[in-house]
């Protein structure tokens, strides 16, 4: 009788794909023991500030910023200006209606958003402009000429 020296090998290749072709069968029991044990979770982010998404474009006579605001009221919107910074806050409320609903899936983003932008220094910031439609919060920021300083000519004695 001859000895096979790799029927140790054979043996343990094929414990391995049997144990590799039932690997479904083992997941789905292992999954559903764990799944007895731990409770549905849905996660909400409580403390997270959204950010906006936007579009800076400019033009000989001023800048124009494009914001991405749909679902969001006009009420719910803040935009203001301290120290040079242009600053657009408020939040996305989710709708009164929703709130007993077993959702399937959730995909849209609800809460507070934030965005600041730093302004150059020929932006005249009082007569910023503003205008919501569609979803889209379009601010208008007019160029001013900034005053170049005149150079001065310092006598040598």
């Amino acid at each position: 009788m001859t000895k096979n020296i790799y029927s140790p090998m054979t043996r343990l290749v094929n414990e391995l794909n049997y144990r590799v072709n039932n690997m479904p069968r083992y997941a789905d029991q292992a999954f559903a023991f764990a799944n007895s044990y731990v409770p549905a979770v849905n996660v909400e982010f409580k403390n997270v500030i959204l950010t906006p998404r936007v579009d800076a474009v400019e033009s000989d006579t001023n800048y124009m910023l494009l914001i991405e605001l749909a679902g969001v009221a006009k009420e719910d919107v803040q935009v203001t200006v301290e120290n040079n910074v242009l600053t657009i806050k408020g939040e996305k409320k989710r709708p009164e209606s929703q709130s007993e609903v077993t959702f399937v899936s959730k995909g849209r983003r609800f809460g507070k958003f934030e965005r600041s932008f730093k302004l150059a220094e020929n932006v005249d910031t009082t007569s910023i402009g503003a205008e919501f439609a569609n979803g889209i919060l379009t601010l208008t920021l007019p160029k001013i000429e900034v005053k170049k300083p005149e150079p001065i000519t310092v006598e040598i004695k």
